[in-house]
């Protein structure tokens, strides 16, 4: 299984899908019409966790998180480093598959049981995890990405008429910097991934060009994530985005081009269904695949059965909507700390400590 550079692009910038359906909302409660801001000082901390995943990855070539951290600490003490990452997965692929079905099933097909969604949409990560891999998430994010970027680039296009720039006056002095930087905290941790790219990159094709790839995905991804907080800010302004749990769909379903152009969210909704599918599989076969080496399990695929029926199990153990409250401040304040800024540099300074130590 083998990753182009421009496969690992259209992986990161698939993160639009769940950046934009889930973060902008709770990022404009903290920062308010600040909020653009909060995305761009997001950026940057994201683009550097981008560097430092990368150059760890690249420090221990055609190896993934589970085999490096082996090699570095030991058999069993590499294995505990990976534990939180494999549940740091679980959870997140589980809370996905809950979030998304169930903002469809209202919106959509009211019907419907939520189970019975979130059974399809698994369905499809199965099937598309275990006929291909990841070479067939990355060929399905090849063509999926450019129409997300499309699709975005029209809905902000059609909706100009609707903003208003004077939505986010005053710049800073109602907000100031702790709650700006509070706000850009939750997307941060959002744009490189969650911590997917410590797998990913042992499949590249190219491992020099990782770095630049990785970059250029997160900085297409922060671009998108910023105009569209911007349009959203301006069409609803702060005080009613910030209670909109879905403020961009929500902001999708004001286009009205006279009398015309109207109910587009349909087809909204259907592209985001291909990306968010595209997501889970890529979540699904990043914790079977190391689910795999930590069992030292020769066949991956597998551990997808395993994998698929605790990810259903666990979403379908998630209550409600207001469970999400807890579920993303239990994120920010513990998981991505530790696994996407703690472990991540420990791993590299005994990386470079052990490659210098070699050398001498």
């Amino acid at each position: 299984m083998k990753l182009s550079g421009s496969q690992l692009v259209w992986i990161i910038v698939t993160e639009v899908c769940a950046i934009i359906g889930i973060r902008i909302s709770p990022a404009i409660v903290i920062s308010q019409q600040d909020t653009w801001l909060s995305i761009l000082v997001g950026g940057v901390i994201g683009a550097a966790l981008t560097f430092l995943v990368v150059h760890l990855s690249i420090l221990h070539p055609n190896q993934t998180l589970t085999q490096f951290s082996q090699s570095l600490l030991g058999k069993w003490l590499g294995r505990m480093i990976v534990l939180p990452y494999l549940v740091a997965w679980y959870l997140f692929c589980a809370g996905l598959l809950r979030e998304f079905p169930g903002f469809l099933q209202p919106v959509l097909i009211d019907r419907t049981p939520l189970w019975i969604m979130i059974l399809l949409l698994l369905s499809l990560m199965i099937s598309l995890t275990y006929s291909s891999g990841i070479t067939g998430i990355g060929r399905c994010c090849e063509i999926i990405g450019p129409v997300i970027i499309f699709v975005l680039i029209v809905s902000f296009i059609l909706n100009v008429g609707n903003a208003d720039w004077h939505q986010l006056l005053p710049v800073f002095s109602d907000t100031g910097w702790v709650n700006i930087l509070k706000g850009s905290l939750g997307p941060a941790f959002w744009f490189p991934g969650p911590f997917t790219l410590l797998v990913i990159i042992a499949f590249m094709q190219n491992p020099r060009k990782a770095l630049s790839k990785s970059l250029l995905g997160v900085g297409l991804t922060v671009f998108m994530v910023f105009i569209a907080t911007l349009m959203v800010l301006m069409v609803f302004g702060p005080n009613l985005s910030a209670h909109l749990r879905f403020s961009y769909f929500m902001y999708v379903r004001t286009i009205d081009i006279l009398n015309f152009i109207q109910s587009v969210d349909v087809f909204f909704m259907f592209i985001w269904i291909f990306g968010v599918t595209a997501q889970l599989s890529l979540y699904l076969f990043v914790v079977s695949y190391e689910m795999a080496n930590w069992f030292n399990v020769k066949d991956w695929r597998k551990m997808i059965w395993f994998s698929a029926s605790a990810i259903f199990i666990i979403a379908m153990l998630i209550p409600n909507e207001t469970a999400f409250t807890s579920y993303d401040k239990f994120w920010t304040s513990v998981i991505f700390p530790v696994c996407g800024i703690a472990l991540p540099l420990i791993l590299w300074i005994i990386s470079v400590v052990k490659k210098k130590t070699v050398k001498i």
